[in-house]
């Protein structure tokens, strides 16, 4: 979502929605839940792969973390394949 993040929200809102098929459709409030955990873990220090943004419920990916290099570097490789 670029440097100024994404909201929580909407985070939940896409994955909630990708997870959806036709034969399941996960519990949104499970789904907002793990989501949550997930980033509160993933954002505690500097060097996490997910950066807390100044405006409250808002993260991104921390651009200084070796991981988050990693899966960018990663990323870059398979676009330049196809």
């Amino acid at each position: 979502m670029g440097d100024k993040g994404i909201s929580l929200r909407h985070l939940v809102r896409s994955v909630y929605n990708l997870s959806r098929t036709f034969f399941f459709t996960p519990e949104y409030d499970l789904v907002y839940r793990q989501i949550q955990i997930f980033l509160s873990r993933n954002s505690k220090s500097p060097s996490s792969i997910v950066e807390r943004m100044p405006t409250k419920g808002y993260y991104r990916i921390n651009k200084n973390s070796t991981a988050a290099k990693q899966l960018m570097l990663e990323f870059g490789e398979c676009e330049e394949k196809s």
